[in-house]
């Protein structure tokens, strides 16, 4: 019996084993039906680096005051089983200025006509890359958070050494400035440079702003940084849109087997 109630007492007490941190952030957008809200947050002490990241939260009226660009906090319960927004409020400071979101091409889509120019200083157009099968992804070189661009650019690196025959001549990467006031051509090429980017691999820089919404990448600067939600698209030879990659924290095998997929089958 003394077992028993033991055993209940610390079943009754697993709530009290969450821990709880406190997060603040941006919000990029809200899913009321799937009680979630996309959140652009600041590193979380002793949990995550800055990222975006859904999370749930624990009822959906907290919900309803926000809309994309308010800043928020909230209490992050953490479980082995379920993590949860709790407490969920606005600062009071001023809101974040968010793009407005644009419908976003669908699978199947072509790729928009651009131009672009590259770190050789070339105008870059989607029909130069027509016949390819083209990785696009979007980083800036200033980017501080070791989580995001620098792993987007390392896993273009990797993809790069991985597909190093069919790079250039039936691969494109494009790496598309978020910051083009920054990221001229020059600062770019040094940016290239640090990566060993071989032709194959371009950076672009210019009116991004188009490409950008097509790709569903949104981006804002906030506090001399800039926010963006890291989205990669592939295009098949056919110049279609074949897969779309979220986040910068997807297994680099991941990306490898959709242009794996794309060189293969479709000649």
């Amino acid at each position: 019996m003394l077992y028993r109630l033991s055993t209940l007492a610390i079943l009754l007490g697993l709530p009290l084993l969450a821990k709880t941190y406190a997060v603040d952030g941006i919000v990029v957008a809200v899913d009321p039906a799937a009680r979630t809200m996309l959140v652009s947050h600041r590193a979380i002490e002793h949990y995550m680096p800055a990222m975006m990241m859904p999370f749930r939260a624990e009822s959906t009226v907290e919900l309803a005051p926000l809309h994309p660009g308010a800043r928020v906090l909230f209490d992050l319960s953490v479980t082995k089983a379920q993590v949860l927004a709790r407490h969920i409020r606005l600062s009071g400071a001023p809101d974040a200025t968010l793009p407005a979101p644009k419908e976003k091409l669908a699978i199947g889509a072509p790729l928009p006509d651009f131009a672009l120019t590259d770190q050789n200083g070339r105008t870059i157009h989607a029909a130069d890359l027509r016949g390819k099968v083209v990785a696009v992804d979007f980083i800036y070189t200033r980017c501080p958070l070791p989580d995001v661009c620098p792993r987007l650019s390392a896993n273009f690196a990797l993809l790069q050494r991985q597909f190093r025959d069919a790079a250039g001549e039936n691969l494109a990467l494009l790496s598309v400035t978020v910051d083009p006031d920054f990221d001229t051509p020059a600062v770019l090429a040094g940016y290239a440079r640090r990566w060993a980017a071989a032709p194959g691999w371009l950076f672009l820089t210019g009116n991004v702003a188009p490409l950008a919404s097509a790709l569903g990448e949104i981006y804002w600067a906030d506090e001399g940084s800039i926010g963006h939600n890291s989205t990669t698209s592939i295009f098949g030879r056919d110049g279609r849109l074949a897969a779309q990659v979220e986040g910068s924290n997807y297994r680099p095998d991941q990306l490898t087997n959709l242009i794996a997929h794309q060189l293969v089958n479709h000649p």
